[in-house]
């Protein structure tokens, strides 16, 4: 069959293709581990010959502790440069004090910086909860709808909504899994009614809004007449996309393209996406056919 064959010649080409990069950065990182741990042990070595440059009651303890510091956060050439002058007592001194000053530094600098953000967070997190109005109408909105993007059996799914919520809300930031579980439960309880049936106000105005865009754009362009209803309008839209026959070649080439251009980690929108490229199918018929050609090449794989 000479749509399977192609199929299968896609998968393979992606299949050898991914594991022939994922071994060569498998090696690569092998390489670089060993190379790391070779200078690191130098370096432990050098420095702990020296008594960790303590003198009399200097704290050994803290100067170990220093050095492990030391090692975690200089480059492979820092360690490098440095254990290329440890012939050189005055230089190595000066330049691993220099190293170690940096890292206490930026070390000091990181503490300040997450106490900061500690701070503020929970300033505005005591600054929420004395506001009931927390989540406004459009996050209640966008909580409706990751409540469906991510059904129950998703992995940390409380979490998983909150940064939804974190990265798509406009007024808050700050959602946690709490928040949302509580929210839900609100508005599954019948609590917040009265929010639901703004929400979907809201839901079906942006619904009209939008409809009624798309027929002015199609009439600008002469598509419809001026007498044509929004559904009307749409169930011409769509009839284009309900193509129930067999899969053609150029439907199936284009299903192939946007395979490979949108793989599995393109997220959520991935279908969404491959079945606009392929334009004359839906998303679940897309969806459908991947399934079925995986099932053949299967099948046939299991035969040989």
């Amino acid at each position: 069959h000479p749509t399977l064959l192609s199929w299968e010649a896609v998968v393979s080409t992606q299949s050898t293709g991914a594991k022939e990069r994922a071994e060569a950065e498998k090696k690569e990182r092998q390489k670089q581990n060993k190379l790391l741990k070779g200078e690191r042990k130098k370096l432990r070595d050098n420095v702990k010959a020296r008594n960790y440059f303590c003198q009399g009651s200097d704290n050994i303890v803290q100067a170990m502790e220093n050095l492990e510091l030391l090692l975690l956060g200089v480059t492979l050439d820092d360690m490098k440069k440095l254990n290329g002058v440890s012939s050189d007592a005055t230089a190595f001194s000066s330049q691993y004090s220099a190293l170690l000053d940096a890292q206490l530094k930026e070390q000091e600098a990181k503490k300040r910086e997450n106490l900061a953000k500690a701070k503020q967070s929970q300033e505005q997190h005591k600054e929420q909860s004395l506001n009931m109005d927390k989540f406004t109408t459009p996050d209640i909105a966008l909580l409706v709808k990751a409540v469906k993007i991510f059904p129950p059996g998703t992995v940390n799914r409380w979490n998983t909504i909150a940064d939804y919520l974190n990265q798509h809300s406009a007024v808050c930031k700050t959602y946690d899994n709490q928040d949302v579980i509580k929210k839900v439960k609100k508005l599954q309880s019948g609590e917040e009614a009265d929010l639901r049936s703004k929400v979907n106000a809201q839901a079906y105005e942006n619904f009209e809004k939008a409809q009624k865009q798309r027929i002015e754009e199609v009439q600008a362009g002469g598509g419809i007449s001026n007498r044509d209803t929004l559904n009307s309008a749409l169930q011409k839209e769509e009839a284009t996309k309900k193509n129930k026959g067999p899969w053609t070649t150029e439907e199936q080439k284009l299903l192939e393209e946007s395979l490979k251009k949108y793989p599995a980690s393109f997220g959520a929108e991935r279908w969404d996406s491959i079945a606009a490229h392929v334009a004359t199918r839906s998303k679940k018929d897309c969806m459908r056919r991947y399934k079925d050609l995986v099932e053949q090449i299967k099948a046939k794989k299991a035969k040989q």
